[in-house]
């Protein structure tokens, strides 16, 4: 029994090894992603005035949140892509089944988030380290500008969880799609639905990962849960090939 999780463990690992050298352009479009969002991010994210007499007061707000955002949607289409077909055919020259297949997909798509995880929270230093040199440091608020390293740090594990998390949802809805294509439409719908019927449920579902303030408690929420839909992703995966 051994020899074989051997065996098994050792050609999931050739094929992320392989996948990851093929996918090397999916990475590189991340990073201009990623430089497209900073770019509109040095526009500011919100802005604010007041005036009196002849005095007035503008207030802007700069966040590299939409660095986040465009990464999260990033991780969403790669692993929604790694389902389809075309994607799959590379695995053909390879030697495996469906499994090691899965296996070194979910490899890669862990493999990404952590690199847009880091990426991403780097590109917000990046952002802060622009303004300081760019703008009139006499103008700027200077509380929490300068991150301690403590915070970069939890700022990338919270990051690199975020997208890991949703990497496993898009394979989950990539793999329902690959299996009935009426899940394209039933998905979405399913999901504007919900969220109208029941107005917080979106806010309900934030505030169970986030709504207690332990790392490691929303690390373990979120690990569970990516765990639970790479599984059933696996097990519809398998069922597809044996229907096949």
């Amino acid at each position: 029994m051994s020899s074989k999780k051997v065996s098994l463990m050792s050609i999931s690992f050739k094929q992320y090894s392989y996948k990851l050298r093929a996918h090397t352009g999916l990475l590189n479009r991340l990073l201009l992603t990623q430089i497209l969002a900073l770019l509109l991010s040095l526009l500011g994210t919100s802005s604010m005035g007041a005036g009196s007499g002849q005095l007035s007061v503008t207030v802007r707000s700069y966040s590299a949140n939409m660095v986040i955002v465009f990464s999260i949607l990033w991780v969403m289409i790669v692993a929604v892509l790694l389902t389809t077909k075309p994607y799959k055919q590379i695995e053909m020259p390879l030697v495996g089944n469906r499994l090691t297949g899965n296996l070194s997909d979910v490899g890669l798509l862990m493999t990404a988030s952590v690199f847009a995880g880091i990426t991403s929270t780097l590109g917000g230093v990046l952002l802060r380290d622009i303004m300081y040199f760019i703008s009139d440091r006499s103008t700027m608020a200077v509380d929490g500008f300068f991150l301690t390293l403590t915070d970069l740090m939890f700022g990338m594990v919270v990051a690199i969880l975020c997208l890991g998390l949703v990497s496993a949802m898009g394979y989950f809805i990539g793999v329902l799609v690959q299996a009935n294509k009426a899940f394209a439409i039933l998905i979405p719908v399913a999901t504007i639905g919900a969220l109208r019927v029941y107005t917080h449920l979106g806010q309900s579902v934030v505030e169970f990962y986030i709504g207690n303030v332990s790392l490691l408690l929303f690390a373990l929420k979120v690990m569970i849960t990516s765990i639970i839909l790479f599984g059933v992703s696996m097990m519809v995966s398998h069922r597809m090939e044996a229907n096949q």
